[in-house]
């Protein structure tokens, strides 16, 4: 494995560990920004990239809010 798999891996990993260590199932849900404010030695960008995979795998789902798209924990794969 490379340093850049094992870096995407570790990323999707403390975004895994932020959703679940704050409970955000269901209805209780954050915005993408604040996950990229509590891990804020990641740049965004990057966070964002392993969010879309994470949601393609169907391990988080969005939410649409009026300040934009939330991020939750899918149940189903608990």
């Amino acid at each position: 494995m490379s340093k850049i798999e094992e870096d995407r891996q570790e990323i999707r990993e403390r975004i895994l560990f932020f959703l679940y260590r704050n409970s955000y199932w269901q209805k209780r849900h954050t915005p993408k920004i604040n996950i990229c404010n509590k891990l804020s030695d990641i740049p965004c960008k990057y966070i964002n990239k392993e969010l879309k995979k994470l949601y393609k795998e169907e391990f988080i789902r969005f939410k649409k809010t009026n300040h934009g798209e939330d991020v939750f924990l899918n149940i189903q794969k608990k």
